[in-house]
C-alpha cells in the first residue's frame, strides 16, 4: 500500500466519525502526511530526471504530487465541516473585547479599515 492509499483510508476513517469531529484530530493526520512528503520529496531530489514536476518517470513524484493533493483537501474539508460562529469570530479578532475598560468604538468599521 502506498502512502497516498494509507492516509487516504485514514481521512476516510476520521471523516466517518461525523458526531466526534475534532479538528486537531485532522492536523495530526496532516502533520503525519507532511512528514512523509518530506521523505518522498527527498526521494524524489535524488533523481537524475526530478525537476519539480511530477512525472511518471519520477514515482515519488508522482506519490508526492498526490500527498500534496490531499492536504488541500484536508484542509477544505475541515474548513467546511466548521460551523461559523460570529461570537467566537469577534473573539478572534478582539481577544480583550471582554474587558472592563475596553473600548467599544475600537471594533467600527472605521477603526479596523480605516476612515476616509
Amino acid at each position: 500500500m502506498t502512502y497516498f492509499e494509507n492516509h487516504q483510508k485514514a481521512f476516510n476513517k476520521l471523516k466517518e466519525k461525523k458526531s466526534d469531529i475534532e479538528e486537531r484530530e485532522f492536523y495530526h493526520l496532516i502533520e503525519e502526511i507532511k512528514f512523509d512528503t518530506d521523505y518522498l520529496y527527498q526521494q524524489a531530489e535524488k533523481h537524475p530526471k526530478y525537476n519539480f514536476v511530477s512525472t511518471e518517470e519520477v514515482p515519488a513524484s508522482m506519490e508526492l504530487d498526490k500527498l500534496e493533493k490531499l492536504i488541500k483537501k484536508i484542509e477544505k474539508f475541515v474548513k467546511n465541516s466548521q460551523e461559523f460562529d460570529p461570537e467566537e469570530e469577534l473573539d478572534r479578532m478582539f481577544p480583550d473585547r471582554h474587558d472592563d475598560d475596553f473600548d467599544e468604538d475600537s471594533m467600527s468599521y472605521d477603526s479596523v479599515f480605516g476612515g476616509d
